[in-house]
């Protein structure tokens, strides 16, 4: 199980680090969407080794940016993009949360100038709990690859306000996807990077996922930023609609099991009853062959009040 979650949640895996990819066809790393006002989504297509959704924003002053992909290269590539756009100095970098595919390029960004900064959860898991995402015996090369993973200089528990010149950046942490989230709010943009804790029309990996906080924090997403756009940790941007749609996926999910567990299911019945439910509704989203089964497993295994998740405090 832990093996196909390998291939799930890192899109591609994170092992197969950028030596791997010179056998391959070349696939671009992200296509970047201009959201205006200087905001910029970069969007990793389907079997991208970029991995994960990034982006950046561009200020009066300086230039932020949000997530770094799971593969150095990938974040080279948006290093080049930015500087193709402004020669404004790169001030911050706003890791979403520690899973590998969003900060393998953090490195590449602190080099060029940047303070790293993520909720104080990050720097404590980012190179211990990522090895679980390699299986039980990592090679030497993967542990090597999460012992190098660069970490946050600077950390917040609630959140960060930042400014590039006069222009606010809003830096808040949600819980629901890994309990170290931050989502990022541009204002005078009407955008949101939400990280993990939304994905469009993509059904998510809920190995540390809280559904029921996940579901709050899209909730609170709905109510104070009715008319943005969200960019989301995979899939396309959205608006509230997508959002929607996502929470009462998760919403689903979680009916579906507790009702299956009352009536007494377990094992590969109760996600076989649950996969048959939710197959004709969203059998059609990405990734849900991969990710259904591991969504039921996870989600009933917190419903049932045994799921193991990283704890605060403990690497």
């Amino acid at each position: 199980m832990l093996r196909q979650l390998l291939l799930a949640i890192v899109l591609p895996c994170a092992a197969t680090l950028p030596l791997a990819h010179a056998a391959e066809p070349a696939k671009p790393f992200f296509a970047l969407h201009d959201l205006g006002h200087g905001v910029w989504a970069a969007i990793s297509p389907p079997k991208s080794p970029a991995g994960a959704n990034a982006g950046f924003v561009i200020g009066p002053d300086g230039v932020l940016v949000i997530d770094t992909f799971e593969d150095p290269a990938a974040a080279k590539a948006m290093l080049a993009a930015i500087r193709a756009k402004t020669d404004q100095p790169i001030r911050y970098v706003i890791d979403t949360h520690y899973h590998l595919d969003h900060v393998a390029g953090n490195d590449v960004f602190a080099q060029a100038g940047a303070a790293v900064m993520a909720q104080e959860n990050v720097r404590t898991w980012e190179r211990t709990q990522n090895l679980k995402f390699f299986g039980e015996h990592p090679t030497a090369k993967q542990a090597q690859f999460v012992a190098s993973l660069g970490l946050p200089s600077v950390t917040y528990q609630h959140g960060i306000t930042l400014w590039l010149g006069d222009r606010k950046i809003i830096v808040r942490a949600l819980e629901g996807h890994t309990g170290g989230d931050s989502t990022v709010v541009i204002p005078d943009a009407h955008v949101v990077f939400t990280g993990d804790i939304f994905w469009n029309h993509t059904l998510p990996n809920l190995i540390d996922a809280d559904t029921r906080e996940q579901i709050a924090s899209n909730d609170t997403y709905l109510h104070d930023y009715p008319g943005a756009t969200f960019i989301p940790g995979h899939g396309e941007p959205g608006k509230a609609a997508d959002v929607r749609a996502f929470r009462d996926y998760l919403v689903t999910l979680r009916k579906d099991i507790a009702a299956a567990q009352q009536s007494g299911k377990t094992g590969d019945l109760l996600v076989n009853t649950v996969l048959s439910e939710l197959r004709p509704v969203y059998g059609d989203w990405g990734w849900f062959d991969y990710f259904a089964r591991h969504n039921i497993e996870q989600t009933a295994a917190e419903l049932q009040g045994i799921k193991r998740a990283p704890e605060p405090g403990v690497p």
